[in-house]
């Protein structure tokens, strides 16, 4: 059986532990604690300090290790922590927070150097604000044709299933 490094990462607010809490067959280790700073105690109570960790078996060769990161910056030394030995990364965005995209591009930008683990952006459509598209999003953050970019809801079983084996294939892809 083959274990998988997964990390989800991405800005404050964006669905990370969402995303893992809906797809782990395990109960979840979250790192919540209270929000500090007024901006996010508007947009949520808690946030994730340290990690977010969830489990999937995806059949009998195949086991994902999910860590999720924590989304303020002033916490990126987890994501170096997270990201070493990663064998895929998911950046994950709101597709209806416009104010997150420059921080999700330079999001992008530390895990691409960072690791030359396989990268999936995956725009969650989980509010009720208007929607940017993939191409939007490609556009607005630089996104290279080589990292695909494809929507997802993070309350979805099913959809975050997608984008985890999207990113699988690409894994599999660049093991070959």
């Amino acid at each position: 059986m083959r274990h998988y490094k997964i990390v989800v990462t991405g800005p404050f607010a964006a669905g990370k532990t969402t995303f893992i809490k809906t797809i782990t067959e395990i109960s979840p280790i979250v790192t919540e604690a209270p929000t500090t700073r007024d901006e996010e105690a508007q947009v949520k109570d808690s946030t994730t300090v340290a990690m977010d960790f969830g489990r999937i078996t995806v059949d009998d060769d195949y086991v994902l290790h999910i860590f999720g990161t924590p989304g303020q910056f002033r916490f990126n030394y987890m994501w170096s922590i997270l990201s070493k030995d990663a064998l895929g990364v998911i950046l994950l965005v709101d597709s209806g927070d416009r104010n997150m995209f420059e921080e999700a591009k330079d999001m992008l930008n530390f895990f691409r150097v960072k690791t030359d683990a396989p990268i999936v952006v995956a725009l969650n459509h989980f509010n009720e604000k208007e929607h940017i598209s993939e191409d939007e999003l490609r556009s607005i953050m630089n996104v290279p044709e080589s990292i695909p970019i494809v929507g997802c809801d993070a309350t979805d079983k099913e959809s975050v299933k997608q984008v985890l084996l999207k990113l699988l294939e690409l894994i599999l892809e660049n093991e070959t």
